[in-house]
């Protein structure tokens, strides 16, 4: 064997032979994992559910917050309609919506009324809120959209509604109940307003 003809042999690679492996090589795909379509909130249903009943007209603001007193209070949506507007606060079922801060929204928010809702996660909870909305604010819904809900609302609703109890704005539909803060009738929330301002105590106001 001819010595000048001896292979050579190294632990090291040359930056030759690895540009010439790099060049073999394509760059690997990276799949992306596939996602779950998240679940709606009870305001996203409720939501979903009123834009098409509404008028035309009626503007629609999302994820909004009122500076108070107690800091940044957050609204689901609010609808504004000439001059007008109306916020809507949701919450779970079986999260207890009687809130002093409600009162401190409705307030600093400069809101005509403010919603307070809590439905399960049926669509039957979802129409009968807006069935019941709809009652409560009948120009702002479109002609299609009143006669839709009052033939897609339960009984239990529709009852609720005709009944009324006389202790301010309440109403329980099918897995839902929604109750409102209206700031022309003073009983709403004057004291809640009050308990909020003091901190959530009893005291009486100083003088």
């Amino acid at each position: 064997m001819n010595s000048s003809a001896r292979p050579t042999v190294s632990a090291f690679p040359t930056v030759a032979w690895l540009q010439n492996r790099s060049a073999d090589r394509a760059p690997v795909l990276r799949m992306e994992s596939p996602r779950l379509p998240g679940r709606p909130t009870a305001a996203m249903r409720l939501l979903q559910t009123l834009r098409p009943m509404l008028q035309a007209c009626v503007r629609i603001e999302e994820r909004c917050w009122v500076v108070t007193p107690d800091g940044e209070l957050p609204v689901d949506f609010t609808l504004h309609l000439n001059g007008r507007k109306v916020a809507f606060s949701c919450r779970p079922s079986w999260v207890d919506a009687d809130s002093d801060q409600d009162a401190l929204t409705l307030v600093y928010g400069g809101y005509d009324a403010l919603y307070r809702c809590a439905m399960d996660d049926s669509l039957e909870a979802a129409v009968d809120s807006a069935y019941a909305i709809m009652q409560a604010l009948p120009i702002w819904f479109s002609s299609f959209g009143r006669l839709s809900l009052g033939r897609r609302a339960s009984d239990c609703v529709v009852q609720a509604m005709l009944a009324g109890n006389g202790k301010g704005w309440s109403v329980t539909g099918k897995g839902s109940r929604i109750e409102a803060l209206r700031l022309h009738v003073a009983s709403d929330w004057v004291l809640s307003f009050e308990r909020a301002l003091r901190g959530g105590t009893d005291l009486a106001l100083s003088a």
